[in-house]
């Protein structure tokens, strides 16, 4: 009787930590990139890859330039170093890149020693007040933050995305993000 007991409670305590965890990746707007630094082995995407550079994030975003090739946008949070990365490679141009709710995403290590972040760069409060993707947001407070240039919300990067002006606004929409050395994978 108390096995049975124990084993139901640790069932009850592992549904809800997956559930938690489930929720903490957003579903609701597909992403999918994957970014090969071997390749691309001078890229300042590899600046917020490295675990030892904590508060150093990047916003990459898809583009597409003269002849229909497909272009990665980086920018880190200096707001000064930018880069666009040519995507050649029949590897990469087989890989169809989905950037969120609205074609960016923000890529980078916690201060707080949190992990590896991947954020979409939408604003999540005006996303779901004006039902459509057409607000993303800048570098704000030497790149600790994000601001949306609709309503001037701040969004903490080192916190988990959440708002620093507005304790009942929504945090940043956040996806699965991994980099294995080689690989940097966001996605659902």
């Amino acid at each position: 009787m108390r096995a049975r007991r124990l084993s139901y409670i640790i069932a009850i305590l592992l549904t809800i930590t997956a559930c938690k965890e489930e929720n903490e990746f957003s579903m609701e707007y597909q992403c999918r990139f994957f970014f090969d630094t071997n390749i691309h082995n001078t890229s300042i995407i590899k600046n917020a890859l490295n675990p030892m550079a904590t508060g150093i994030f990047v916003s990459v975003s898809q583009n597409w330039g003269s002849g229909g090739a497909r272009t990665i946008h980086a920018e880190l949070n200096d707001g000064r170093t930018r880069e666009n990365v040519d995507i050649t490679t029949a590897r990469e141009t087989a890989i169809t890149y989905v950037m969120g709710a609205n074609n960016g995403l923000l890529i980078g290590y916690s201060l707080l020693g949190n992990g590896l972040f991947a954020f979409d760069k939408q604003c999540p409060n005006c996303l779901k007040e004006f039902n459509q993707a057409n607000y993303p947001m800048d570098w704000d407070n030497s790149g600790m933050y994000v601001k949306c240039k609709k309503c001037g919300r701040r969004y903490n990067l080192n916190n988990s995305g959440f708002c620093v002006d507005d304790g009942k606004a929504r945090k940043l929409i956040r996806y699965r993000a991994s980099y294995d050395g080689n690989i940097l994978s966001v996605h659902n």
